[in-house]
């Protein structure tokens, strides 16, 4: 009689040999240590195989334990075990060239955008207003750093720092580039995140002017702690979904053309329709006053240059990636 470690031996040469249905029946036999160790890295390893081989039902299993499979090289991690992903899970994603990049996901939801009148800093263009966002998205753990965008782009622009700093001088249309770049050589499904979906990661669930622990100097880089220039990434503390640096060090381009708020509830806006010029900036800088670093301050310039006119080098991003329909 044939033993079940001898059966697995014989399913690992058939899935090494390209075996769809041996590669599923591998990928279940480490899930319950049946003939073989229990081991969910292998499980999970087993069961993208198959799944990209094209076996629907290892696909199916991939989905109802909240897996998805990223043609990309995207690794991903379950937070609830269910169908759907939950604010806060994470999965890397490999860049052109071999960079990897760390995302957060975030869940859809409603927050309320802008500032409240009281808000010490305010500016005018912060109304407050309730948006709500039903689709879900993955932003970057980090700004895009230096090494991130050499590995896309072979070149740096930036002026400060080195490769773990966030890239600076960069342009909108400059992003654009390094998105476009992305998207036709990987399935990541890049983009600019919108105006309010940054926002949105930024505030992860606070309504403060700086969220996490509500601090700017234990939160971020600004005039004021920075020694006039941009850190490396992730220096600082995370906010309450894990996102780093949303609060100073460089400012980060958003999709949107900058316009005025609207007073009443939206739903997914993704600001004016269209603009002459100026695309918008949040976060603050390490050139910055505390009061741009808030959660709500947003900043206008040109899509075609970097914010070179205050010769403060500190114009960055952040990459977004558009949910998958399993996700």
């Amino acid at each position: 009689m044939t033993s079940e470690v001898d059966f697995n031996h014989v399913l690992t040469s058939k899935a090494n040999a390209g075996d769809s249905e041996a590669m599923f029946q591998l990928g279940v036999s480490c899930a319950f240590g049946r003939g073989a160790e229990l081991d969910l890295e292998k499980a999970l390893h087993w069961l993208k195989k198959a799944a990209k081989a094209g076996h629907t039902v290892a696909a199916e299993v991939l989905k109802d334990i909240g897996m998805t499979v990223n043609a990309s090289g995207g690794k991903s991690r379950s937070g609830g075990g269910g169908r759907c992903l939950s604010t806060g899970d994470t999965k890397t994603i490999t860049l052109p060239g071999g960079a990897e990049m760390e995302m957060i996901y975030c869940a859809p939801g409603s927050f309320m955008m802008g500032s409240p009148e009281d808000e010490e800093g305010r500016y005018d263009n912060e109304t407050q207003h309730k948006v709500t966002l039903t689709r879900g998205f993955w932003l970057g753990k980090y700004p895009v750093t230096q090494s991130q965008w050499k590995s896309v782009m072979r070149g740096n622009p930036s002026v400060l720092g080195g490769d773990a700093y966030p890239v600076d001088s960069v342009s909108w249309a400059d992003c654009k580039e390094f998105i476009e770049k992305i998207n036709s050589r990987s399935n990541i499904a890049a983009r600019f995140p919108t105006e309010a979906e940054w926002e949105y990661a930024c505030r992860a669930g606070s309504g403060e002017a700086y969220s996490g622990t509500g601090d700017l100097d234990e939160m971020g880089w600004y005039d004021g702690n920075s020694d006039y220039g941009t850190h490396p990434v992730g220096e600082k503390e995370p906010n309450g979904w894990g996102f780093y640096d949303m609060h100073g060090n460089v400012m980060e381009w958003c999709a949107d053309w900058y316009g005025s708020y609207p007073t009443k509830a939206v739903t997914d806006p993704e600001g004016p329709a269209s603009g002459v010029v100026s695309r918008v900036l949040r976060g603050g800088g390490w050139g910055w006053d505390a009061r741009y670093c808030r959660s709500a301050c947003r900043i206008s310039f040109s899509s075609d240059s970097g914010n070179h006119d205050f010769g403060s080098y500190d114009s960055g991003f952040r990459l977004c990636c558009s949910a998958g329909p399993h996700e």
